[in-house]
C-alpha cells in the first residue's frame, strides 16, 4: 500500500503557499506513507510554467530525514478539540475542523518518506502547474495529482498519469501556483468596499417628464416610452424588428444624484453605473458616442456634478464601458445614417470616406455568423454588406482593438478613458473583458494608471480568472498586467449553490479556500463579490428555489408565493452576510436590498419602486439601521479575561424587528420587502466601520451539515493581510445556517452554541 500526500494550504507542504510574486523560491514537499514507501527509488516534481507559451520540465526531489518529535512533523495537533480558536489552524491558511482532524500533515505510524525540492519562480508573471511522480524499485510508477473532491487543494494517489496539453486546448491538471508581478498593487479605497450597482434607466426619473425627453424618441422610432413608472418591462418591441431592448422608463442621472447622500448614510462607498453614454438601447452597451452622456440621462455636466457630489459624500463612482464593440447606430459605424459624420458603414458602401472604417472587420458575405445588411448600390442593385459582430448581433459590430486609430481614440493621452478620469470617474468596469485581447488590456492598464494611479479596473470575467482559457490560450487577467480585479461570478455561483443545497458545506469550504489560494491578495480583496447583476436572475428568485420557465411570457408573469418569498428573503440576508464575511467588495445590485424578483434580462432590470427610492434618498434607511435595537446588540461581557462584543448577532431577528412593513402588496412586478433595507444597511455599515471585515485574514473554522463558521482576524501585531495597522475589533466570527433545522456549533466560544434555521450571526472580539 502506498499513499501520496500533498496539501497546498499547508506551509509544511508548500512554503510560501498561495499566490507568490515573481522570483520567489517555493519549497514543495511530498509525503509517501505505507509499506510501499520503503520501495521508492526516486520522486520527481513535474512542472509546466508560463502563460501565453509554456515550458515543461521536472525536478528530482530530495529525501528528507527528520528526528522523532521534530517540530515540522507536529505542525498541527491531532486533537484540536477545545483548542483556542486560531491556534489549531495552520498559520496563514484556511482550514475546516474536519480538515484539522484528518490533515495530511498529521502523520500516521506507518512507514513514511518526505521528499522536498525548491522551485524558483521566474522573473515574469505566469502560472506554475506541478504534480508528482514516484518510481519504485520494482519499476512501478505512482503519481499524485490534485483531488477534484477538494477542489484541487489536496493530492490524491494514482497509478495512472493524466493527459495534458500546453497549447491552450485543455486545462493543465496540476496543482497551481499563481505567480504575479512584484509591483502588483490595487487601490486601497476599493479593498473591502461596499458597492451599489445601478441600471440608470430603471432607478429614478429625478423629476424629468416625457415632454422633456420627447425629441430623443422622434429620432429613433423603434423606441418605446413607458409613461407609467410602474409598468412592466417590454418583451415585444416594435415591428418589423421586434424586441431590441429599446423600451425606456426615463431614469436620469439627477435621480441618482439625489440619492447619493442616502446611499452614503446606508453604508455605500462605491457606485457602479451601467453604461451612461449615448446609445440606441436602454442598456447602452451599444455605444453611440463615447464622449457624450445619453441625453435621456442628462448632459455631460450632469455626470460631472454627480462625480462632485459623490466625492462630497465619500462615494467613488466607476463607469461601465464596452470596448470590444460599438453600436451599429453610432457615430463610428453609423449604419442608419443618424449621425452627421460618415461612419464605417457609409465608407464601406462607397458613399463617403470615414476615419472609422479601419476600426471594423468587414467580411465576405459567405462567412458564417457574419452580420449582413442588404443595401442598394449606386446603380440601384442589391449589395450585401457583411461584418464581424458580437455573437452575430447585427446591432453590435465588433471593433479591431489593435487598430492604431481606435487604440489612440480610446487610450491616448486625450482619449476616452483619460477624458472621463479627468472628469472625476474613479475607474471602469470593462464589459466582456475576456473578449478583449491581452495586448489591449495591458494598454488599458497603462493608460488608466498613468492618468490616475489610484483608479480601479474591474473586468467582466465569469469563470475562475487566473487559469481561464479563451481563444486557445491562458489569459493574462490577474497577474498585475491588466485588471485590478474581476467580477466575482465564481464567488456568486459557490454561494448560491451552497444556499440552495446543491453542494455540501465541505465542498463550499473547499471552493472558498481554492479562490484564496489561486487569487493574488491585491485582486481578491478588490474582487466584486456580487449576488446579482444586470446579467443574472434576481437573487431572491434563485434562492427561493422557483425553477426558471422556458418562455419569456411565463418568466414575466411568474412570481414567488408567500412561503417562497419568506424563504427567499431569509436566504437573501444570509447571502449578504456571506458577502460581508468573505474578502472582497460587498456588491449590491439595485433592488436586491428590497427583494425585487425577476428571471433573466429584461426581468432583472425592472424599475426601482418610488417608495423604496424615497426611503433611500431621504436617508431614512441609514437612520433605521442606527436606531433599531438589535437582539444582543453591543452587549459587553468578559470571558477568559477577553472582552467580546456581540454585534448584530441574529440577522433574521433583526429582520423581524425592522420597523417597516414586511412585504408590499404584490404588484405586476412582484412583491417587495422594505424590511430588508435596514438589514442590508446595517451589514454595509459593519463592513465600513470594522477594518477586520475589509482587509483582515479569513479562515474557516467549521463546515458541516448546513453550517459554515468563519473567522476574520488581524495578526498578532494588529496588522491586516497587507501589513497595515488596523483599528479594533481584532477578530470577527461569522456563522451561517442555510437549512431548515437548528445547527450545532462545535467550536466553543462566546457565541451561540446553536444557530436557528435560515439564520446567521456576527460576533466581534476586542482586546
Amino acid at each position: 500500500m502506498l499513499t501520496l500526500k500533498h496539501d497546498v494550504r499547508s506551509s509544511f507542504y508548500r512554503a510560501p503557499n498561495g499566490p507568490v510574486p515573481c522570483e520567489t523560491d517555493v519549497r514543495i514537499r511530498l509525503v509517501a506513507e505505507g509499506e510501499g514507501a520503503r520501495k521508492i527509488k526516486s520522486a520527481r516534481l513535474f512542472y509546466v510554467y508560463g502563460l501565453k507559451t509554456f515550458t515543461k520540465g521536472h525536478i528530482l526531489m530530495t529525501l528528507e530525514e527528520f528526528a522523532e518529535g521534530d517540530k515540522v512533523l507536529s505542525c498541527i495537533s491531532k486533537t484540536p478539540e477545545n483548542a483556542e480558536i486560531g491556534y489549531h489552524l495552520l498559520s496563514g491558511n484556511l482550514k475546516t475542523s474536519r480538515d484539522v482532524a484528518s490533515e495530511d500533515c498529521v502523520f500516521s505510524d506507518e512507514p513514511r518518506r518526505v521528499y522536498t525540492c525548491c522551485c524558483p519562480m521566474r522573473d515574469v508573471p505566469g502560472l506554475f502547474f506541478y504534480w508528482f511522480e514516484v518510481r519504485l524499485t520494482d519499476k512501478r510508477y505512482f503519481w499524485c495529482f490534485p483531488d477534484p473532491h477538494s477542489c484541487g487543494l489536496k493530492g490524491v494517489s494514482s497509478d495512472r498519469s493524466l493527459p495534458f496539453s500546453i497549447d491552450g486546448s485543455m486545462p493543465i491538471p496540476g496543482f497551481q501556483i499563481t505567480v504575479h508581478a512584484r509591483d502588483f498593487h490595487t487601490p486601497d479605497w476599493i479593498k473591502g468596499a461596499v458597492m451599489y450597482q445601478i441600471f440608470p434607466d430603471r432607478f429614478n426619473r429625478g423629476g424629468v417628464s416625457f415632454e422633456d425627453q420627447a425629441e430623443h424618441f422622434e429620432k429613433r422610432p423603434e423606441r418605446i416610452w413607458h409613461a407609467n413608472w410602474n409598468d412592466d418591462v417590454d418583451v415585444k418591441g416594435k415591428p418589423p424588428e421586434g424586441y431590441q431592448a429599446c423600451d425606456f422608463f426615463g431614469g436620469t442621472l439627477k435621480g441618482i444624484y439625489d440619492a447619493l447622500p442616502g446611499l452614503a448614510s446606508s453604508g455605500v462607498t462605491v457606485l457602479y453605473l451601467n453604461p451612461i453614454f449615448e446609445a440606441q438601447s436602454n442598456h447602452r452597451y451599444d455605444t453611440g458616442d463615447y464622449l457624450k452622456v445619453d441625453p435621456i440621462l442628462g448632459q455631460n455636466a450632469s455626470i460631472e456634478e454627480l462625480f462632485e457630489e459623490a466625492s462630497r459624500v465619500r462615494i467613488r463612482v466607476i463607469l461601465d464601458i464596452a470596448m470590444s464593440h460599438t453600436g451599429a447606430d453610432s457615430r463610428y459605424f453609423n449604419r442608419f445614417g443618424r449621425y452627421d459624420t460618415p461612419g464605417a458603414f457609409q465608407a464601406r458602401c462607397g458613399l463617403a470616406d470615414s476615419p472609422y472604417e479601419s476600426w471594423y472587420r468587414f467580411l465576405p458575405s459567405e462567412i458564417k455568423d457574419a452580420a449582413s445588411v442588404i443595401v442598394k448600390d449606386c446603380a440601384g442593385n442589391d449589395r450585401v454588406i457583411s461584418y464581424d459582430a458580437w455573437w452575430g448581433f447585427p446591432l453590435l459590430p465588433n471593433v479591431n482593438e489593435d487598430d492604431l486609430t481606435y487604440s489612440a481614440f480610446m487610450l491616448g493621452e486625450n482619449g476616452v478613458l483619460a477624458t472621463w478620469l479627468r472628469a472625476g470617474c474613479s475607474g471602469f468596469r470593462l464589459d466582456v473583458s475576456d473578449e478583449l485581447p491581452d495586448t489591449f488590456l495591458r494598454r488599458i492598464r497603462k493608460c488608466v494608471k498613468n492618468e490616475k494611479p489610484n483608479a480601479y479596473i474591474l473586468g467582466e470575467v465569469w469563470e475562475e480568472p487566473t487559469s481561464k482559457i479563451s481563444y486557445g490560450q491562458h489569459r493574462d487577467f490577474l497577474f498585475g498586467n491588466t485588471h485590478d480585479a474581476v467580477m466575482g461570478y465564481e464567488f456568486r455561483r459557490h454561494v448560491i449553490d451552497f444556499l440552495t443545497g446543491k453542494v455540501s458545506a465541505e465542498a463550499f469550504s473547499y471552493a472558498l479556500q481554492k479562490m484564496i489560494h489561486l487569487t493574488p491578495a491585491e485582486a481578491l480583496y478588490t474582487q466584486m463579490n456580487l449576488m446579482g447583476s444586470h446579467d443574472t436572475c434576481r437573487v431572491i428568485t434563485l434562492l427561493a428555489g422557483r425553477p426558471k420557465p422556458s418562455s419569456r411570457r411565463q418568466q414575466q408573469s411568474l412570481f414567488l408565493t408567500k412561503n417562497e418569498r419568506l424563504k427567499g428573503e431569509k436566504l437573501t440576508l444570509i447571502a449578504a452576510l456571506m458577502q460581508l464575511a468573505f474578502p472582497g467588495v460587498m456588491a449590491i445590485y439595485y433592488g436586491d436590498e428590497i427583494g425585487m424578483e425577476g428571471y433573466d434580462d429584461p426581468f432583472n432590470r425592472r424599475t426601482y419602486p418610488e417608495e423604496a427610492y424615497d426611503l433611500l434618498a431621504q436617508g431614512i434607511i441609514g437612520d433605521m439601521a442606527d436606531d433599531v435595537r438589535l437582539p444582543f446588540m453591543y452587549e459587553t461581557f468578559v470571558s477568559l479575561q477577553e472582552e467580546y462584543r456581540k454585534a448584530e448577532v441574529l440577522v433574521n431577528a433583526y429582520y423581524r424587528s425592522a420597523p417597516s412593513s414586511k412585504t408590499s402588496p404584490k404588484t405586476k412586478k412582484g412583491a417587495y420587502a422594505y424590511a430588508l433595507m435596514p438589514v442590508f444597511s446595517k451589514l454595509a455599515q459593519l463592513r465600513c466601520n470594522a477594518p477586520v471585515l475589509k482587509t483582515g485574514y479569513f479562515e474557516i473554522i467549521e463546515a458541516h451539515d448546513d453550517l459554515i463558521f468563519m473567522r476574520r482576524h488581524l495578526d498578532k501585531k494588529g496588522c491586516d493581510v497587507f501589513g497595515h495597522k488596523a483599528e479594533l475589533p481584532k477578530e470577527a466570527y461569522i456563522a451561517i445556517n442555510r437549512g431548515d433545522k437548528p445547527q450545532q456549533i462545535h467550536c466553543k466560544g462566546s457565541w451561540p452554541e446553536t444557530l436557528d434555521p435560515y439564520d446567521g450571526f456576527i460576533v466581534f472580539k476586542y482586546d
